[in-house]
């Protein structure tokens, strides 16, 4: 059987972040993918370019740094921003090379209105909804499985790291959260008001069929240490029944003096996502439109705006 091929085009990410290295290349293998070559644009900072070239030597690929990357992958996991991530769609279409677009809410809607004007192939990154546990939630809720659908409750808790993103964390991580909640609710009118800062985001809300929706993100503070996501899960409630889903499990807490990690067993939801978009390349399986992602990116200005005026307001998602 031939292995499929992906280029991992661009390091870009924030202070301290390196998805290529810490979430995306080390899951491939377990999607039937394999790793082409690493590629930088030749004005990329050095830093990153530095970064780059640690991952293909860790890889054992080439670290290309042409105008174009060459030619022989099947499709890339792109991490670039602004215009470098318009140009490389540009030559991913003309490629008809499927793209993992890491991140693509840190651009504008109005940025991402200019993308949908670019005839690619893009799978979003919003990985956790690939989570078995939520996948087979879904199929409960939708069953009737609870009855009728009456609540969903989403939340997610990162460790301080490097800081809150220098563009915030609603468009950081909270999108993650209005994915998975219009998942579950489907396509909605939703009522909600919405408080946030920088680093932690909540909203409450209800949709048009009187579904109500409650979310939770954000940041620990810096004296809490640490890196990684430390909590995220979905609870839903219906007329006949509820479940939760710990989007983190299955996974064992191992304890020893001095010391606790987490060993986690088990398909991952990022191991969920590269799956579906092995599929993807494959011909198997078709991404939703590029232009899902702006009603995520609206969504998100509603919840923005209602925060910053204290008031209520109505979004579809």
């Amino acid at each position: 059987m031939s292995e499929t091929t992906v280029l991992l085009a661009g390091v870009s990410g924030g202070p301290g972040q390196d998805h290529q290295r810490d979430m995306w290349a080390p899951a491939l293998a377990a999607a039937g993918l394999t790793t082409s070559a690493v590629w930088v644009p030749p004005a990329t900072v050095e830093v990153e370019r530095r970064r780059a070239e640690a991952l293909a030597a860790d890889l054992g690929v080439e670290c290309q740094t042409g105008e174009r990357p060459d030619a022989g992958a099947q499709a890339a996991i792109v991490c670039l921003r602004g215009g470098q991530r318009r140009e490389f769609l540009d030559f991913a279409a003309a490629q008809n090379m499927p793209v993992l677009l890491d991140k693509p809410t840190l651009d504008s809607t109005a940025e991402l209105e200019a993308l949908a004007q670019i005839d690619a192939v893009v799978v979003d990154p919003h990985h956790f909804r690939w989570h078995p546990g939520f996948v087979r939630a879904i199929a409960a809720v939708h069953g009737g499985e609870i009855g009728l659908l009456r609540a969903v409750a989403a939340e997610l808790v990162v460790a301080s790291g490097d800081g809150a993103h220098p563009d915030g964390e609603l468009r950081n991580l909270g999108v993650y959260l209005v994915d998975l909640l219009r998942r579950a609710t489907g396509p909605a009118t939703v009522r909600l008001r919405a408080h946030g800062r920088t680093d932690s985001w909540t909203f409450l809300g209800q949709t048009e069929r009187d579904v109500v929706v409650s979310a939770h993100t954000s940041r620990t503070s810096a004296e809490a240490g640490g890196n990684g996501t430390l909590r995220a899960a979905v609870r839903f409630a219906g007329t006949h029944g509820s479940t939760r889903v710990d989007l983190l499990s299955p996974a064992l807490q191992l304890h020893q003096p001095g010391h606790q990690r987490t060993l986690r067993y088990g398909e991952t939801s990022v191991e969920g996502l590269l799956r579906n978009f092995a599929a993807v390349i494959a011909g198997r399986a078709r991404p939703a439109p590029i232009t899902d992602l702006l009603v995520l990116s609206r969504a998100l200005d509603g919840l923005a705006a209602s925060a910053t005026s204290g008031t209520q307001t109505t979004l579809d998602w």
